[in-house]
C-alpha cells in the first residue's frame, strides 16, 4: 500500500509539469511563417524550417523575391533558445527566410502598445489636455496593439498584457473595483475592458496609469514607449467632489487714463458675455460719452478760466487813466 501511494505521488508530481509546461512553454514556439517580435528571447524556432548552425537572411522590404544576396544574415547557434536582439533585427522587420534554400523562416515584427483611458460615465477619451474625471464616475480602458499576432503561437488564445495604476501616495494597484490589472488576456485589438473602475471611494489626486507587455522579457530587452510599454507619466486626476471641469478665463486687458480715472481697452480676443463689460462705481464724464466706440479716449485735459477779451481790457485801462488825472487835479 505504501508503495503504491509513493509511485502515485511519483507520477502527480512528474504529471503535473506535463499539463502545465505545453500552455505556458507555447509562447516561446514560433510556427513556420509565424511572427516574432523585437525584444523576445529564448524563442524555440525549431519548427520554422531553420537548422541549427545554419543562418537565417533578410532581403530588406519593399523588394520582390529573394534575388540577389541578403542585405543582413544571422548565425543560429540553438533553435530552442534565440533571440530577436534590437540591435540586430532593429529596422529589419518582414520576412527572414532559411538559408541557402531561401523559405519564409519567420516574421519579425516591432512591437506597438497604447492604452486609452476612458471615462466611461461621461463618455470622453483622457488626453493631454483633459486628464479629468469627476468622483465617482466609471473609468474604462482600451488597448491598441499588434502583439495579438501572438495568439497565432500553438495552444495560446491572448497575450498578457498588465496595466499598472500608481496612485497619489506612490502605491501600486493591483486591481480597480475588483477587477484584476495583472496579466490581462488580450485577444484583438482594440480591446476594451469597458467600465470596471469606479472612483467613488479612491482618493482624489493625481494618478499614473501605463500599460507594459513582458512577453518573453520584450519589455526588459527593449524598453520602449509605444512598443513594449506606454508612457509613465501622471495621466489621471480624480477630482474631489467639489471640483469642477472649468476652462481658465483670461483677464479683460485695462488702460490707464489718469490718475483717477480707469477705462477698458478694445480688444480683439473673445470674452464672455458676462465679462464684457466692468462695472464702474462712477457715471462716465462727458467727455468719456461723447468718445467715439472705436476710439480710445487719451488725457482728459484740466479745465481752466477762460482769460478776459481785449475790449473789457481797453475799458478798464482808460478808467484807470482818467482817475489818476482826477485825483492829480485835486492835488
Amino acid at each position: 500500500m505504501v508503495k503504491w501511494l509513493t509511485w502515485c505521488a511519483v507520477v502527480a508530481f512528474i504529471g503535473i509539469p506535463l499539463f502545465v509546461l505545453p500552455a505556458s512553454g507555447s509562447l516561446y514556439t514560433i510556427p513556420q511563417g509565424g511572427t516574432a517580435f523585437i525584444g523576445e528571447q529564448g524563442l524555440d524556432i525549431s519548427q520554422t524550417g531553420v537548422i541549427r548552425y545554419e543562418k537565417i537572411g533578410w532581403f530588406g522590404t519593399g523588394r520582390n523575391g529573394t534575388s540577389g544576396d541578403p542585405l543582413a544574415t544571422v548565425s543560429v547557434e540553438d533553435t530552442n533558445n534565440f533571440y530577436i536582439d534590437p540591435l540586430t533585427f532593429g529596422g529589419r522587420t518582414g520576412p527572414w527566410y532559411t538559408l541557402p534554400n531561401k523559405t519564409i523562416a519567420f516574421y519579425v515584427e516591432d512591437p506597438s502598445l497604447d492604452l486609452k483611458i476612458l471615462d466611461e460615465t461621461m463618455n470622453y477619451e483622457l488626453t493631454e489636455d483633459l486628464i479629468y474625471v469627476p468622483k465617482g464616475d466609471q473609468v474604462g480602458f482600451r488597448i491598441e496593439t499588434n502583439l495579438v499576432s501572438i495568439v497565432k503561437r500553438p495552444g495560446i488564445s491572448s497575450v498578457p498584457i498588465t496595466i499598472h495604476v500608481r496612485q497619489p501616495n506612490g502605491d501600486e494597484l493591483a486591481e480597480v473595483s475588483g477587477y484584476k490589472l495583472i496579466d490581462i488576456g488580450v485577444a484583438a485589438s482594440p480591446f476594451s475592458t469597458g467600465p470596471v473602475w469606479d472612483t467613488t471611494t479612491y482618493p482624489s489626486g493625481t494618478y499614473t496609469v501605463w500599460a507594459v507587455c513582458n512577453v518573453n522579457h520584450m519589455k526588459d530587452n527593449y524598453p520602449v514607449n509605444g512598443k513594449t510599454e506606454t508612457p509613465t507619466a501622471g495621466n489621471l486626476q480624480i477630482l474631489s467632489p467639489d471640483q469642477l471641469i472649468t476652462p481658465p478665463v483670461t483677464p479683460t486687458p485695462t488702460r490707464m487714463i489718469s490718475n483717477t480715472t480707469q477705462v477698458t481697452a478694445a480688444t480683439t480676443e473673445s470674452v464672455p458675455p458676462a465679462l464684457s463689460a466692468v462695472p464702474t462705481s462712477e457715471p462716465p464724464t462727458t467727455a468719456q460719452a461723447q468718445a467715439s466706440p472705436t476710439e480710445v479716449p487719451g488725457t482728459i485735459p484740466t479745465a481752466t478760466t477762460k482769460a478776459p477779451g481785449p475790449d473789457i481790457a481797453l475799458i478798464l485801462g482808460v478808467i484807470g487813466i482818467a482817475a489818476a488825472m482826477v485825483t492829480r487835479g485835486k492835488r
